[in-house]
């Protein structure tokens, strides 16, 4: 039995990258930039009005109310050639560049209009006020975006507005799910005595969409080594292989061995964590195969912890987990006594001195509403046994 941050640094090992596709910005949403993207030119390209108002020079209005008299207008969308005077001003709309002079835009609720030529300035404004400066967003030749960047909303935004229409991405990871036994269902039949549902095989497939990867959902497999092991042959036409069940230690837990008639050597098969001890990870390059336990608790912190990590390595992202790490007091005492790391469900509450967390109940990996109530997981390490309410712990949020 291994570590869990051991089974990290053996899975970071021997995870391939995803291989890079050129694709629309348009269907980027979700993948991982595979370039470095370079501005081609200024964001914004020119110096531009931040409201609706009047374009001035700010020396005029050192001393107000000032009235300054009208040399124009000028639109969004229109260049313009105008240059203002001493004791000019030309009304501006939000975007448009400014004209020559200008030193600074006044807001109209900070003016008033005594005739059809004059606006007269109530409030004087600094050199600057309402100007957004060329480039002051991005600079031509810079780095706009990293290599390894997932690609949100605002990325696209960003790359629309650097006018690139195709980017470099990594290919989205095809993940096969498999889910094994005798007891499972399908969730639109009817259960018979001693069967329960596969909501496993639809939880794993809400996790790898949400983790940007595409998924190949597979038939469930019964506990027969021969239909195991076939099934488990087609799944490796993937560039990953998730299964659950059938890797503990039982008379019908025959999903190691059908790994291992398929060519695929085992790299680990348990890890000292709770819940989620019977994990098993293996390769047969260039496909990567996790063994996930049955329970289902148990599946979804194992992939949270191990396969999550492994699909971002693959995309490209690296090791992103830390950003969702936070330290927060406990609101009650937690005990234990196996050595192992323990993921316990929890609950944040911003308590007025800071962020508390406590346990969302019972703790069982069959319990799935306690994933359910929890918004983050509680990590105790191995080497303690107690951990007093109101000490500090590391807690991860669910994503």
């Amino acid at each position: 039995m291994i570590t869990a941050s051991d089974a990290l640094r053996i899975i970071s090992e021997n995870i391939p990258r995803a291989p890079l596709v050129t694709i629309s910005v348009d269907d980027a949403l979700g993948c991982t930039l595979g370039e470095e993207i370079i501005a081609s030119g200024n964001i914004p390209p020119f110096d531009n009005a931040a409201m609706d108002g009047y374009a001035l020079r700010a020396e005029d209005v050192a001393s107000v109310p000032t009235t300054l008299r009208l040399a124009g207008e000028i639109a969004a969308g229109h260049a313009s050639s105008l240059t203002l005077f001493p004791h000019e001003a030309v009304s501006i709309m939000t975007g448009a560049p400014i004209p020559g002079g200008c030193t600074a835009v006044v807001q109209y609720e900070w003016t008033v209009r005594p005739d059809a030529d004059h606006v007269t300035v109530l409030r004087n404004v600094p050199e600057g006020h309402n100007v957004r400066k060329q480039g002051a967003d991005i600079a031509d030749g810079s780095v706009a975006l990293r290599k390894g960047t997932l690609v949100r909303p605002q990325e696209i935004g960003l790359l629309a507005s650097l006018g690139r229409r195709y980017i470099a991405i990594h290919r989205k990871p095809r993940v096969a799910v498999l889910a094994t036994g005798d007891e499972l269902v399908e969730i639109d039949k009817r259960l018979l005595p001693g069967t329960i549902r596969n909501s496993n095989a639809h939880l794993l497939h809400a996790l790898i969409r949400q983790a940007g990867c595409e998924v190949i959902l597979s038939e469930i497999a019964r506990d027969d080594p021969d239909e195991l092991r076939r099934k488990v042959a087609l799944c490796l036409q993937a560039d990953m292989v998730v299964t659950t069940g059938g890797v503990s230690v039982g008379k019908y837990d025959l999903v190691c061995e059908a790994y291992e008639h398929n060519g695929i050597s085992i790299l680990f098969r348990k890890v000292k964590i709770k819940p989620g001890m019977p994990l098993v990870f293996g390769v047969r390059p260039p496909v990567v195969v996790f063994g996930l336990p049955g329970n289902p608790v148990s599946t979804m912190v194992t992939f949270l912890k191990f396969v999550r990590p492994a699909l971002d390595l693959m995309t490209g992202r690296g090791t992103p987990g830390k950003k969702y790490q936070l330290h927060a007091r406990l609101a009650e005492t937690i005990v234990k006594s196996d050595g192992k790391r323990h993921y316990v469900r929890g609950v944040l509450v911003n308590d007025p001195d800071g962020l508390v967390v406590k346990p969302t109940g019972s703790q069982v990996s069959n319990v799935l509403t306690s994933m359910v109530k929890a918004d983050c997981l509680i990590i105790l390490e191995e080497e303690k046994s107690r951990f007093n309410a109101g000490e500090f712990v590391e807690i991860e949020l669910m994503p």
